[in-house]
């Protein structure tokens, strides 16, 4: 199904409707001048490529089988918790 679009001056008259309408599951494209500027999605609906064009992430430049095979073996110890949670701390101080 294709996405429904709203222009502008619709959206503006009719803000509450429309964003009632995303809350319910619809993604919606906003126009100006019948030309796509913005999109309307629910929250929990951006993916990952969303996302990447948002700026918000990054695409990912390794398989996640090869990242499995570079974890280090055995169970995870609460002292390696500890190390990285100070290495995470330096590195915001």
């Amino acid at each position: 199904m294709a996405d429904e679009r709203v222009g502008i001056r619709e959206l503006k008259q009719n803000a509450s409707a429309v964003v009632q309408r995303v809350k319910a599951g619809e993604t919606i494209v906003v126009t100006e001048r019948g030309v796509p500027v913005a999109r309307m999605v629910p929250v929990g609906e951006m993916g990952l490529e969303d996302l990447v064009q948002a700026g918000l992430a990054s695409a990912p430049t390794r398989s996640l089988s090869d990242m499995l095979g570079s974890l280090p073996a055995g169970e995870p110890t609460t002292e390696l918790s500890d190390i990285l949670r100070s290495m995470r701390n330096d590195e915001r101080s």
